[in-house]
């Protein structure tokens, strides 16, 4: 009997159902060997992560990460491995994660100290360790994230053990810095070379003196005025995680608000004096002191003066208009302040 005969000859000796046995022993261990390289999957919940606040519309414009926030998969072994700089947050899978400036991203208040830190696992994983990072005192939110911002503040060896879809870590964020920061978190994978990614921008508060407020908008000044309106000029605030806007107020009432150092009251009387004050509002909604109050006065002359320059020669009869009185000048002068110097006298 030749071989092929022989072959067949045993083929059909073979019972049908150890066939079908066979291939479904073969489809699980396929099955088995995928989960194990390709089904491990996570995000951090609490405090809520970027790629998790997408999904929840905090974020926006975020791209497919929306769909799946435990997906940010990169290799590990961080940071002497793992995504290039400026792709830690996105894992060099999202790049829309990667964009990095001190408004960009919905920010969650946390206090220095002992934070628990909850992972939700969809597909859990042998670990190897799990690592958190925080950016380091006076890093540019404006810059691409980068190792060499980062530094290491807590992490858990779990030595190849497979953990539950919940885990929960208690890490003590460090004391010595406030505002805008950003917290990474590393879950290391035991058996495949890769790692997730989760990136937490969170307002950082420690102290409780008031230094996590924006700083109060200083050198509120009138530059001109007309007989219904009044323009305000101050210097800009400063915060660490950004300033949002200002709060102009009239005479103890918010009046409006503008994202310059410069805003126009309108609809006002002529020869009427109103009191302003200006604070600073960040991207998590602190609130400023109220800046030194400005009082002007509006103009009851027909002609409108121009502002008084520092840097401009005034001669003798000359007027200008400075905090919302008119002056007029008794004899040459440069860089004398009306108001303050005898050189000029109020006309109105």
């Amino acid at each position: 009997m030749t071989d092929s005969r022989i072959w067949n000859h045993m083929l059909s000796k073979v019972s049908p159902l150890f066939v079908a046995f066979a291939a479904l022993l073969l489809g699980v261990t396929c099955m088995v060997v995928f989960a194990e390289t390709a089904s491990a999957h996570g995000y951090i919940e609490a405090p809520a992560s970027r790629a998790l606040q997408c999904s929840q519309d905090l974020n926006t414009n975020c791209g497919q990460v929306k769909y799946e926030p435990q997906s940010v998969e990169a290799p590990g072994s961080f940071p002497s491995g793992g995504p290039a700089d400026g792709h830690i947050a996105g894992g060099g899978v999202f790049p829309e994660l990667d964009a990095q400036s001190a408004t960009r991203w919905n920010k969650v208040t946390i206090n220095g100290g002992t934070n628990t830190f909850k992972w939700h696992l969809t597909a859990p994983h042998a670990t190897k360790e799990w690592k958190y990072y925080i950016t380091k005192k006076g890093w540019d939110p404006n810059q691409p994230l980068a190792r060499a911002n980062l530094e290491l503040f807590c992490s858990f060896n779990d030595g190849g053990a497979t953990p539950s879809n919940k885990v929960t870590h208690q890490c003590s964020v460090p004391t010595d810095r406030s505002g805008y920061h950003v917290i990474l978190g590393v879950w290391e994978i035991a058996n495949t070379p890769n790692a997730f990614y989760q990136v937490i921008d969170v307002n950082l508060v420690n102290g409780g003196s008031g230094e996590d407020l924006p700083t109060v908008p200083a050198n509120v000044v009138s530059p001109s005025q007309t007989k219904t309106s009044v323009t305000l000029n101050w210097s800009a605030s400063s915060s660490a995680i950004g300033i949002k806007e200002y709060e102009v107020y009239r005479n103890g009432q918010l009046v409006g608000k503008t994202t310059g150092t410069s805003y126009t009251d309108s609809g006002l009387t002529a020869n009427t004096s109103y009191t302003y004050t200006v604070l600073a509002v960040d991207t998590a909604g602190n609130k400023s002191s109220s800046s030194s109050a400005l009082t002007v006065k509006t103009s009851n002359d027909s002609s409108v003066y121009p502002a008084w320059e520092a840097s401009k020669v005034y001669v003798t009869g000359n007027r200008v208009t400075h905090n919302g009185v008119v002056y007029e000048a008794r004899w040459w002068t440069q860089g004398e302040e009306p108001g303050n110097a005898d050189v000029w006298v109020a006309v109105n």
